[in-house]
């Protein structure tokens, strides 16, 4: 009796939750053009279950940690692609002013468009750095790690010169303050990417030297990989707000708004990706595979063209040394394939990669996808993780073909901040394809929802059995309608 007692609880608390999700998703999608955060974010966001409270952060003064937990407490406000395009376009204007200082001429419309996003990243990024704070905080083992530490300490340095700033920017001269606050902010955290890459190779170290269980040690390398991943997207996510902002303080630009172009070219950036891979490989062996392009190179629309690039770019490289390598610096390459596809129906610009560059081996097919495995020699690991910090930046060609193993899943990551994704099928013995999903935008309502930065469709939150555990499903409606009807009956 016991067992059917509690079998009927589950089930009716199955139900009471999927209707209450419906009703807040089902009508709600988020971000219809706005950068202000929208009531169905806030419920969104009120459903995770966060680290609330006072958290006591190891070496910062209790002040310090007061204004850390204020803003770690707060939800992050997502945006769209959209949503950035069209607030640099200044159609939001309305949201802020009203008609009476829209219609002064003390300000041009630049002006307005600049303090209003200034307004806005004055109080998202403090929440946005808090977060990460709280996360750096939180990763276990990994914490202790030197080089994040530093990253930390960054982090702190920056939300505590954000949070000390004026709340409320309404002139050009406190905008043209914050701006050059923001500028520093930015160059200062380029080299993060390395510092963390830096982190990680402690970690592994670390690792590696302890003999403790198995079982263990994958829980804290599987722990470990999705602190890593869920860091660089939300990375990813303040360096475009930031980028955003300072590329609309520059001229204007053709066909640009901010850092977005709104004819953007797969065609253009794959070949400028080809040149610079090719430069790469010709520098380490000598020589390089040809790259032949097919599909519609006439294409063009909004994206960010240095994301792209940046994808781009660790395929080709990726692909061009697996074909040198699996066929002989003195053999003959089969040459490289990249395929763009789209169609006016197409809900995303695909672009293919494919070689002969003899595959990956089915046990290593969840590794590439890691941020702790890489098959780059171990001095040229040691090599980049001491490059000086202050000379580090993002990415460029300086790097070797292999260097710390974060290529693929830091690109999987730029595809996936916009809505699209990465997927890799291989054929061990032959070659592998490398697909490129990236999200399109309509002309009218957007396609996708966003939460951090993620485009999805429609999003449902669901409560595991563990009352500390959360996870985010994400389904199509009709799906979701399905499962309802499976739980009535």
């Amino acid at each position: 009796m016991h067992a059917i007692a509690m079998k009927q609880l589950r089930s009716q608390v199955g139900k009471n939750l999927m209707r209450r999700t419906l009703r807040c998703w089902s009508v709600h999608p988020i971000m219809q053009g706005s950068v202000q955060a929208t009531e169905p974010i806030r419920k969104f966001t009120a459903t995770i279950p966060r680290n609330s409270g006072f958290i006591d952060y190891d070496g910062v003064p209790s002040s310090t940690c007061n204004v850390i937990n204020d803003h770690a407490n707060q939800p992050q406000t997502s945006v769209s692609l959209q949503a950035l395009m069209r607030t640099g376009r200044g159609e939001f204007l309305h949201k802020s002013f009203d008609e009476e200082k829209l219609d002064n001429d003390q300000h041009t419309a630049t002006e307005l468009v600049l303090i209003q996003v200034a307004s806005f990243l004055r109080r998202e990024l403090p929440i946005r750095l808090a977060h990460r704070v709280r996360d750096l905080e939180g990763v276990p083992l990994m914490k202790d790690m030197g080089s994040v530490k530093q990253v930390k300490e960054l982090y702190i340095k920056s939300l505590l010169e954000l949070a000390e700033f004026d709340k409320n920017i309404e002139t050009a001269e406190q905008e043209e303050r914050f701006s050059r606050l923001v500028e520093s902010i930015y160059e200062r955290h380029s080299s993060v990417l390395v510092q963390m890459a830096r982190g990680a190779y402690e970690f592994r170290n670390h690792v590696a030297k302890e003999k403790g269980n198995e079982r263990d040690t994958f829980a804290k390398m599987e722990e470990t990989h999705a602190f890593l991943d869920r860091f660089y997207l939300c990375r990813i996510g303040i360096r475009v707000l930031i980028g955003q902002y300072l590329a609309l303080r520059q001229p204007p630009v053709d066909n640009y708004v901010g850092i977005i172009c709104s004819v953007t070219s797969p065609y253009e950036i794959v070949k400028r990706a080809i040149d610079d891979a090719a430069f790469m490989c010709t520098r380490k062996y000598g020589d390089a595979p040809e790259v032949i392009m097919s599909g519609r190179l006439d294409l063009t629309f909004p994206y960010v063209p240095t994301h792209l690039h940046y994808i781009m770019l660790e395929l080709l490289k990726n692909s061009m040394r697996a074909t040198v390598e699996w066929h002989g610096v003195d053999g003959d390459f089969p040459p490289i394939k990249v395929i763009i596809a789209d169609g006016n129906d197409n809900e995303d610009v695909v672009i293919k990669v494919s070689d002969e560059g003899g595959g990956i081996p089915r046990s290593n097919m969840k590794k590439i996808w890691s941020y702790l495995f890489t098959t780059a020699d171990p001095s040229i690991q040691e090599g980049m993780v001491g490059v000086n910090s202050n000379a580090a930046v993002d990415h460029g060609i300086d790097s070797p073909l292999a260097g710390l193993g974060y290529g693929l899943p830091i690109s999987r990551s730029y595809c996936r901040y916009f809505g699209g994704d990465l997927s890799i099928m291989s054929m061990e013995g032959f070659g592998t394809d490398c697909f490129v999903y990236l999200a399109r935008l309509v002309a009218g309502a957007e396609k996708y929802s966003a939460i951090i930065g993620f485009q999805l469709k429609w999003k449902v939150v669901r409560e595991s059995r563990f009352p500390s555990k959360a996870w985010i499903c994400w389904l199509p409606m009709s799906s979701i309608q399905k499962r309802l009807a499976l739980i009535e009956q």
